[in-house]
């Protein structure tokens, strides 16, 4: 006996310890296979961090855990989490599994889940993951198939979150900190669930609006459940949003591809305070001190089968009779408070959906207000029916509630009615439209502790017709800005109640706007410079606005932009000017162009800039793209002129993206101080100029052009004190340079160890069979490459300035020459690869150059044409007063003046003209050799 139970005791010992060890021992296998066959069956990425089995747990049952999950689109969601949680845990009657004939699940618990379900454009849902199955052989009907079944007792959700978005019909549903739990013996395929839930921050949206805001949500419902079919009928129960609670008859089904539903609700309580609850708190601070009279109704409908493209119809009453509410200790009160409205939308034919508010009236500290609005046939032809009447003292709203650090003053005046078809306002038929009435603002001052500076509107108007609604006034002062708007907005009924374009021509008026207040700018903080800081900003598609400008003062940063005049049209996602002319950085400039965002993957700018006399520090300090491109103008002092053509896309930054920039023009100064600069120090030290070198240069006139992110220039003369100075060549983004230079430099600006320098020059040109003999003046041939920072200076004997022109400008258009020959080689290559996408290229590019250069040719042409008419107009002038002869004399050379000044002008337009057919000859001819070399 004693050795039976000794046997006993090892063998249950030895179960005990298989018990204890086995979930440890075959623990990353498990977790292996079961991240495997996961995996193996779902389009998504599912991972999990621990799979934990224990008998000892729930003994005698079996507790699994599965931690950390989460599963995540690929494709089209690649990013997206659709389910996750920190903790799935179930507890399994492990008696059930080895009779074999089911599994009894005693409960399941999910700690923290987030479902993310979400419905694409074109019908694709993220959860419709799994992959399809191979068929199968269907079963043998003369074998009775195998009794196995799954049942469960117990199911909870613990601060689960939930999100929902439909973007097919412009819905949203979520939800936060959602506790749920539901019992019922569900081991039957019909039977009773007893479910209990609470949520808080539940939101609908619909279209873009948010019709229910951080609302917080209780279940508490009997449900009849039918598990085979997925019917559930509501035998009982309620649903409370905040204070306003809810009784809910009907049933939901869940079929195959959707769901069906038939369910009426209707308010339990009466209370005008239950409706008020809705309103989001952030607008009805202190309710817990509000006394409310008044009953309401609230009933509503479900009804249909929603998926495969088929939405359910519903619909909503809501009615308030004799309402009114007051805050404890305030003087006035909001009474006889009467609302009847009615909202339905039809699943089968939404043309048959409708709103009808037929009556909204309050009085507001005896204030009145009355307003109703119609709209049936939303989507053929919007029949609109609306009327608005009241006068409200905004100074008698606080007497009415708390506004929380808020001061608000003026009246509003309001008389509106319109009445009609929307056709009739799209097909100009204004006659056949009612429209009609007013809305007045006076006096209005609005302040908030969180608003840094006070809001005011000494006078606005806006006068509606069938045509249009004139805007005579709008007056605004927003802290220190003040602005004075006036014009007339058409279009402005289709935009409110469709899809239409609000247009407008406006005319803005300002002494003032300060942008570093508007929009709280913090200039002081020390990591930020003088560089603007701005961010991509997606120009709306739906108003079309031309505003007619004079601005006398803009303050952005610490830039101050003054006497601004233009036009500014904002449409088609494009913002347009039209010889906006502003003063700034000590100078002017002229802009027309546009900002383009049609496509916010791709937005561009691109405009012609005529400046007159820009600071060059303020300017560096100012512009991201004069920093990267010339980053010399850190240490120049001086003003320059420019006229340039610019194209560039946009980084998010709302910066040009620099490798983009295309650009071409001309710059010109009188006198520039070079402060420091590091290749300036190089060229003297290596030309052992004097140490009073001076360090102004003088009469620049540059012509320059940007593309693939260099900076180029053709030829050009000026002087750095005596030295006389002819300089072409290119420099990158990434600080290199490639320049050439030929000097003429006199001998009294060269300083101590010139003679060294001269002999080494005049040994050179001797090995090459030159003469080069020193005289008063030495020409000398440089060529500056390296970086800025790290400059190399090469110094030749030169051949003076004449011959130099021709030489420099032969060298420059080599390098150009070969870099477009390298480029073309790199493009056959690619035509080679991709024939038909590179062709197209090639030619848009020759036609891109082609039309540059009928612009650079037109901007010239043009400048001369100006400069002759100049020089035709002094030589009038002076004539004047010096009798009839010299009159006639200096009208006749005024006439060849501008006939010489017309006929360059044609001259350079032909050859523009001839160079630009030739470009794209030659492309359309590279484009033919390929076709044949393929």
């Amino acid at each position: 006996m004693k050795k039976a139970l000794k046997i006993t005791g090892i063998v249950l010992a030895v179960l005990l310890l298989m018990i204890i060890v086995t979930p440890f021992l075959f623990r990353g296998k498990i977790i292996d296979i079961a991240r495997d066959q996961i995996n193996r069956n779902v389009n998504a990425r599912v991972e999990f961090s621990d799979v934990r089995i224990s008998l000892l747990r729930n003994f005698p049952n079996l507790h699994v855990a599965l931690t950390d999950l989460s599963v995540s689109g690929i494709d089209h969601f690649e990013g997206d989490t659709l389910v996750s949680f920190d903790a799935f845990r179930s507890v399994l009657d492990i008696m059930s599994l080895i009779r074999g004939d089911g599994i009894n699940v005693v409960s399941v618990i999910l700690d923290r889940p987030l479902v993310n379900a979400k419905i694409l454009e074109d019908g694709r849902a993220n959860w419709d993951i799994m992959i399809p199955k191979e068929e199968v052989d269907p079963p043998d009907p003369d074998k009775a198939p195998a009794e196995f079944s799954v049942s469960l007792r117990n199911f909870e959700i613990r601060d689960g979150r939930f999100i929902y978005d439909d973007a097919p019909f412009l819905t949203k549903v979520s939800l936060d900190n959602l506790d749920l739990q539901m019992k019922g013996d569900m081991t039957q395929d019909i039977t009773s669930l007893d479910i209990s839930a609470t949520a808080r921050n539940f939101n609908i949206w619909y279209d873009h609006f948010r019709y229910i805001s951080d609302a917080d949500l209780v279940v508490n419902t009997l449900l009849d459940a039918d598990l085979n079919n997925f019917r559930f009928d509501f035998t009982g129960g309620d649903l409370k949003l905040n204070n306003l609670a809810m009784g809910v008859d009907g049933f939901l089904a869940v079929p195959s591809g959707g769901m069906e539903m038939d369910l009426d609700f209707y308010s339990v309580e009466t209370g005008l305070e239950t409706l008020l609850s809705l309103v989001p708190a952030v607008y009805m601070a202190g309710m817990d001190n509000m006394e409310t009279t008044g009953q309401i109704s609230v009933e509503g409908f479900a009804r249909g089968f929603m998926g495969g493209g088929k939405m359910p119809s519903a619909g909503l009453e809501v009615k308030v009779e004799n309402g009114s509410f007051r805050y404890q200790g305030f003087p006035a009160s909001a009474s006889n408070i009467s609302v009847d409205m009615g909202v339905m939308y039809d699943g089968e034919d939404e043309d048959r959906s409708f709103i009808n508010l037929r009556r909204f009236y309050t009085e507001l500290a005896g204030n009145p207000f009355d307003m109703r609005l119609a709209v049936t046939s939303p989507v053929s032809d919007p029949h609109i029916d609306a009327m608005a009447r009241g006068r409200l003292d905004l100074g008698d709203i606080a007497d009415i509630m708390p506004l929380e650090g808020m001061v608000l003053k003026g009246i509003l005046d309001a008389s509106v009615m319109l009445n009609g078809l929307l056709s009739y306002i799209e097909n100009e038929r204004f006659e056949e439209f009612g429209a009609d009435g007013h809305i007045e603002l006076t006096g209005f001052g609005y302040e908030d502790e969180n608003l840094p500076y006070g809001v005011s509107v000494p006078a606005a108007r806006m006068d509606f017709s069938p045509r249009f609604v004139d805007m005579p006034v709008l007056n605004m002062v927003l802290g220190d800005t003040e602005m004075s708007i006036n014009g007339r907005l058409e279009n402005f009924i289709p935009y409110v109640f469709s899809d239409g374009v609000l247009k407008g021509r406006l005319s803005l008026t300002s002494p003032l706007i300060d942008l570093n207040e508007l929009l709280a700018f913090e200039a002081e903080e020390p990591e930020k410079t003088d560089t603007l800081q701005l961010s991509l900003i997606e120009v709306p598609s739906d108003i079309d606005f031309t505003f007619s400008s004079s601005i006398g003062k803009v303050y952005f940063q610490k830039m101050e932009i003054s006497d601004i005049k233009g036009s500014i049209r904002v449409a088609d996602k494009r913002v347009v000017m039209d010889n906006l002319a502003m003063n700034m950085l000590g100078g002017s400039v002229t802009l027309t162009g546009e900002y383009n965002t049609a496509d916010m993957d791709t937005p561009f700018a691109e405009m012609s800039m005529n400046i007159n006399r820009f600071d060059i520090p303020s300017s560096f300090n100012t512009f991201n793209t004069m920093q990267s491109l010339t980053p010399v103008a850190r240490d120049l002092r001086g003003a320059f002129s420019a006229q340039m053509s610019f194209r560039s896309t946009l980084g998010s930054d709302f910066m040009p993206v620099m490798e983009s920039v295309d650009a071409r023009g001309g710059l010109q100064t009188s006198r520039v101080e070079v402060v420091s600069s590091t290749t300036f120090d190089r060229l003297a030290s290596v030309l052992r100029l004097s140490e009073g070198t001076t360090n102004v240069l003088r009469d620049l006139d540059i012509n320059f052009y940007i593309s693939d992110g260099r900076l180029r220039i053709d030829p050009v003369n000026f002087r750095m004190g005596p030295v006389d100075m002819m300089i072409a060549g290119d420099q990158g983004l990434d600080r290199t340079m490639n320049y050439v230079s030929s000097m003429r430099i006199p001998r009294s600006a060269f300083g101590s160890g010139a003679n060294q320098l001269l002999d080494d020059l005049v040994s050179r040109a001797s090995s090459r069979g030159l003469d080069f003999t020193p005289g008063d003046h030495v020409n000398v041939d440089v060529k500056i490459t390296g970086t800025f920072s790290d400059p190399r200076i090469t110094v030749d004997p030169g051949e003076g300035l004449a011959t130099a022109a021709t030489r420099i400008k032969e060298q420059v258009t080599e390098r150009a020459t070969e870099e477009i020959e390298r480029r073309v080689e790199q493009a056959e290559t690619a035509v080679r690869e991709e024939l038909s996408v590179r062709a197209e290229q090639i030619m848009e590019e020759a036609e891109r150059r082609a039309s540059q250069i009928r612009g650079a040719a037109k901007e010239a042409a043009d400048k001369v044409i100006k400069e002759a008419e100049q020089r035709a107009v002094q030589v009038e002038k002076e004539a004047e007063g010096r009798g009839r002869l010299a009159v006639l004399a200096a009208e006749r050379a005024a006439d060849r003046i501008r006939e010489e000044g017309q006929n360059s002008a044609d001259k350079l337009i032909k050859e523009a003209d001839a160079r630009a057919d030739q470009v794209v000859e030659e492309a359309r001819k590279r484009v033919e050799n390929l076709k044949q070399e393929e």
